[in-house]
């Protein structure tokens, strides 16, 4: 456990990275000097050192225009890793995380961009790194089980390729495949023709088909209204094409993460229920031992700043954090579309005054 003890403006040009897909043509802009600079640089800067990153976790969180929950294309997100590193860049964020669903596969794509944008990202070969990106946090979210219900935990760590944890990411992509390939076939049994290479569209080469890619067949095709419409009605849990996954527990999935070297923050508690009335000293009491029950079994960390939760909910998973001695982190979960997730944070955002 950890307790953790104004961004020039930017120029008014950002480079555009998707024009830029070649290595070779992702060369340094001079407009690009003109982003926000800070003191940090790639999420190599930690060098292994976990309280390093725990407290820059926490102390940048609270100050805010940081993102540390986003999803691309490798997962269930609309945009590549390459236009996520845009968007922030846009944004001003001076930090942020990639955390796709069960893959850190588009790490590697974000680092690949980065590097070729002459910034350091492992301190190699570099004296005198540039200063003029945000620092990249590399992360992965991970759907487990607890009393029967399922949360999910975000995973950040201080190495791009995570030692021993590829084993434990095939594992729980296996498990992903099988349950799309039961909720295809109940969805065919109930009238809709969608298959496997039909949800392939809705990302690239990389992606990992799930239950939104599956939403978004039937908005597509008339169905449904809206991906939340298709989760309501046939993709939600006890709905008539929903099919559990085989999920570890908090606590396999927690050591699995220290084990490579990382730190596991509980994602958005407020959407399991654990905030409801959230000024009310019996949910706070109830949330407290929630939390330190979780902590028992392995938790770092709370996401006290999601983008779907209220500045209410956002105070009392902050106030339980710090009590708790455990980093708090902000995360926008943002997918890139307009649908029931919210926009990336910008350098605008900020938590301090609900400290």
């Amino acid at each position: 456990m950890w307790r953790a003890s104004s961004v020039k403006s930017r120029g008014a040009h950002v480079i555009s990275l998707r024009r830029q897909r070649a290595c070779s043509s992702r060369v340094p802009s001079s407009n690009m000097m003109n982003a926000p600079k800070n003191d940090g640089h790639l999420g190599a800067m930690f060098h292994q050192n976990l309280d390093l990153l725990a407290k820059f976790l926490d102390t940048s969180s609270v100050r805010g225009g940081v993102d540390f929950h986003l999803h691309s294309t490798f997962s269930d997100g609309a945009k590549t890793p390459y236009e996520i590193v845009e968007n922030v860049i846009e944004n001003g964020l001076k930090a942020f995380a990639l955390t796709d669903h069960d893959t850190m596969a588009g790490i590697e794509e974000v680092v690949d961009v980065m590097r070729c944008l002459s910034l350091s990202t492992t301190g190699e070969n570099n004296e005198e790194p540039f200063n003029c990106l945000p620092v990249f946090v590399p992360g992965i979210e991970f759907s487990v089980m607890q009393d029967d219900s399922e949360i999910h935990i975000l995973g950040y760590f201080t190495e791009y390729d995570p030692p021993g944890l590829s084993a434990y990411i095939e594992d729980q992509a296996k498990s992903r495949e099988r349950r799309n390939m039961a909720m295809l076939e109940k969805l065919r049994s109930l009238g809709y023709d969608v298959r496997l290479d039909n949800l392939l569209c809705y990302g690239d080469e990389h992606t990992l088909p799930g239950r939104v890619h599956m939403a978004l067949w039937l908005v597509e095709h008339g169905f449904c209204r809206s991906v939340t419409h298709a989760f309501e009605e046939l993709l939600g849990v006890g709905k008539p094409a929903f099919v559990p996954r085989t999920r570890r527990s908090i606590r396999e999935t927690c050591r699995e993460i220290a084990r490579a070297g990382g730190l596991s923050v509980i994602a958005h508690p407020q959407q399991y229920g654990w905030t409801k009335n959230p000024e009310s000293p019996s949910t706070r009491e109830k949330l407290c031992e929630r939390i330190a029950q979780l902590v028992e079994e392995g938790l770092n960390g709370i996401e006290c700043f999601h983008g779907m939760a209220t500045p209410q909910e956002q105070r009392l998973l902050a106030d339980v954090a710090l009590e708790l001695g455990l980093i708090r982190t902000a995360g926008s979960d943002c997918h890139g579309r307009p649908d029931h997730h919210a926009p990336m944070y910008d350098r605008h955002t900020s938590f301090a005054h609900l400290i």
